[in-house]
């Protein structure tokens, strides 16, 4: 399938937890990373997810923020993945921050090239990617 999100993430569902209108999901990807996602109740249903499915968390690369070095903040983002940056590409306004992550999964980032000079971000960089629980869109095969 061709997508125009630059994340399609393989994983298996490890935990659902219902709510009353929406769920949690967690997915776990190769390399023991989790990415939790929250989706309509209706949604589970209707792709039959339950803990052992397989599903992709796909994730726009704009929505990906990347982090470098120690801080002493707390972020509201369900999602915090540890990484390496394999490649940086970079635009006369935007950059593209390609990040591996333990297991061999590729995580793509979106920033400005302010951002991208500013932190002087490079291939080789240890990094944190950050992405909201809503940011992510489940799918599994049909």
């Amino acid at each position: 399938m061709d997508i125009s999100a630059r994340n399609m993430l393989l994983g298996k569902v490890t935990a659902l937890k219902p709510g009353a209108i929406n769920a949690e999901v967690q997915l776990t990807l190769p390399g023991n990373h989790n990415i939790v996602a929250v989706v309509t109740n209706e949604s589970v249903d209707q792709l039959g997810l339950k803990v052992g499915v397989e599903a992709f968390a796909i994730i726009k690369a704009p929505l990906v923020i990347i982090a470098k070095g120690k801080t002493d903040l707390k972020f509201s983002t369900r999602n915090t993945l540890e990484g390496t940056i394999k490649q940086v590409t970079s635009g006369s306004v935007n950059a593209e921050v390609s990040m591996e992550l333990a297991g061999g999964v590729t995580l793509n980032s979106i920033i400005t090239k302010q951002s991208l000079e500013s932190m002087g971000l490079k291939a080789g960089d240890a990094v944190k990617a950050l992405f909201k629980a809503s940011s992510v869109i489940l799918a599994v095969r049909a």
